[in-house]
């Protein structure tokens, strides 16, 4: 009887130690989270299409909103729609959009920049019947938090017929140098006119008497901005470093500074030529 106590006490004993490894889940280790590094500015590509075309929310928001004028903006299916209205123009006979930004003022925030333009004429004449609203689409990697416009005029091109007959013609100004560019208030000492770049640029330069944020970017050589952000100034000086997205062959380009007053306006902006030079193989576009 002794034994066979001791039998079952043992028997007991190993299925106790199964159980208990059975029960035992391994260890899961989740995916480090990837991180998407963006430039503070830049641009958003986007394509026109007509409202018809438009998802079924998007056109009764326009139709509810027919009667006036207005610009707004929502998001269908992970897509986002900017929807303008051409009614009841307070300036001039038309408007166009004339380019997206995505702008990081904060970590995972994005705002979208949307700048317009009143025209002063329609091509091809008077549009016939009533002007349908502009319909822009965009997407991008993540849920867009905030979205503003800024609305600008088309300058006249057509000057008047003068009465009597005109002026001289003035002396066409020189090039801002250095010293004009002090005066300014604002200079850039690096990089160079003339220097080939690539991404990061560092840019560096001295700043007095001014009211307003500094700024700093990079354009290409068709004027289209390839990375802007704000700077940080220490006394009188800046000094920043810019990441940018170039192109497959090398390209003249500009780097400038401004300062931006109140309403966003632009002010003291210098500027220096560069020579930007092909991306690189293992170029990642972001900011520092």
């Amino acid at each position: 009887m002794r034994k066979f106590a001791l039998v079952m006490c043992f028997l007991f004993l190993i299925s106790l130690s199964i159980g208990c490894g059975a029960a035992r889940k391994p260890e899961q280790t989740e995916p480090a989270p990837k991180t998407i590094v963006v430039p503070d500015v830049s641009k958003v590509s986007f394509e026109t299409i007509e409202l018809e075309k438009a998802p079924e929310i998007v056109r009764a928001l326009a139709n509810n909103l027919e009667e006036s004028h207005y610009a707004t903006w929502t998001a269908v299916n992970g897509r986002n729609y900017v929807v303008i209205s051409q009614q009841n123009l307070p300036v001039g006979k038309g408007i166009e959009i004339i380019e997206i930004e995505r702008r990081i003022p904060a970590n995972d925030f994005d705002w979208i920049n949307v700048r317009l333009r009143y025209l002063a004429n329609v091509e091809n004449g008077e549009q016939e019947g009533e002007p349908k609203p502009i319909v822009a689409v965009f997407s991008l990697d993540r849920a867009v938090k905030a979205l503003g416009f800024e609305i600008g005029r088309e300058e006249n091109k057509t000057a008047p017929t003068p009465a009597v007959p005109p002026a001289p013609a003035p002396t066409p100004a020189p090039e801002t140098t250095k010293e004009q560019a002090a005066e300014k208030g604002l200079s850039l000492n690096s990089p160079k006119p003339g220097e080939k770049v690539d991404s990061p640029l560092q840019i560096s330069g001295t700043v007095s008497g001014v009211e307003g944020a500094v700024r700093v970017r990079i354009k290409d050589s068709g004027g289209q901005t390839l990375a802007e952000k704000p700077v940080n100034v220490s006394g009188s000086r800046f000094n920043t470093s810019i990441s940018f997205g170039s192109s497959e062959n090398e390209q003249r380009g500009t780097v400038e500074a401004f300062v931006t007053g109140s309403g966003g306006i632009e002010k003291d902006m210098v500027a220096v030529p560069v020579t930007i030079l092909p991306k690189g193989a293992e170029e990642t576009i972001g900011a520092p």
